[in-house]
């Protein structure tokens, strides 16, 4: 279980700028691809990423941290008191409509006393008017409005480009983006420089069938595997970009086969 349960939203406040204003550049960048690291783990466990953080920028990464988990508390109560709210409003509406209903077969009864000709007509009267609330009734809806986050969605407007902008993404985003893996694990993989049509067709039909977290799940067990970074107990074989995303390797990494020695 996620240990942040409030989806994919992170909020940085205002009042911790001034901490986070000291960090270069550099250390700025590292520090929020940790969090963002964090925040998509399905695994459950919260101090795996905290291991692989820098000195440098643990003392603030830890900050940030603890301030999300206090976030995602107060978001959860927030919800939970909405759907109380929610809850009561149906209660009345339901004791309302009790009444209402108790009202009409009172002055029904009395019609039918009165004039029994009429009874027919009375009937046919209430059927409507009862199908008439029940329609309404099914129509009303408690809206609990819930924060979503479009970063993924973005990310995957990769698959929809023509060669040209993939190529373009790819340098932009995706090639710092697995070299940074490969830095912060210190992988002997070799980090890629460029982007030809054969490697952008590859990245994108792998984006396509697996998904940006697949893909990143499996570039981070690649860059920690002993047997992918050449400490292999029978070979020195050091795996590739290529080599990662090909198609008969890529699940096989994803699911963790290559994180020991082999």
């Amino acid at each position: 279980m996620k240990t942040i349960k409030s989806g994919k939203c992170y909020i940085l406040h205002l009042d911790q700028w001034p901490a986070l204003n000291c960090l270069s550049d550099e250390q700025l960048g590292r520090l929020l691809r940790h969090i963002c690291y964090w925040l998509l783990d399905e695994t459950g466990d919260g101090n795996t990423e905290g291991l692989l953080v820098e000195n440098d920028i643990k003392p603030l990464y830890i900050l940030l941290q603890n301030q999300a988990v206090i976030d995602d508390r107060k978001y959860q109560q927030k919800c939970e008191l909405n759907r109380r709210k929610a809850m009561k409003r149906w209660a009345v509406k339901e004791q309302d409509a009790a009444a209402c209903r108790g009202m009409q077969n009172n002055n029904n009864n009395n019609n039918n006393n009165n004039n029994n000709n009429n009874n027919n007509n009375n009937n046919n009267n209430n059927n409507n008017n009862n199908n008439n609330n029940n329609n309404n009734s099914s129509c009303a809806a408690v809206d609990i409005s819930e924060p979503v986050a479009n970063a993924e969605e973005a990310a995957a407007a990769a698959a929809s480009f023509n060669m040209e902008e993939a190529k373009e993404y790819c340098l932009k985003n995706v090639l710092p983006w697995f070299n940074s893996i490969l830095d912060n694990a210190d992988s002997k993989i070799p980090r890629i420089q460029d982007f030809n049509d054969q490697r952008t067709e590859r990245y994108v039909a792998a984006h396509k069938k697996y998904g940006i977290k697949k893909i990143e799940k499996a570039f981070r067990n690649a860059a920690r595997s002993p047997f992918l970074n050449g400490n292999g107990k029978r070979n020195t074989f050091v795996a590739s970009f290529d080599w990662i995303l090909d198609e008969e390797h890529f699940l096989k990494v994803c699911e963790g086969e290559y994180n020991t020695h082999r």
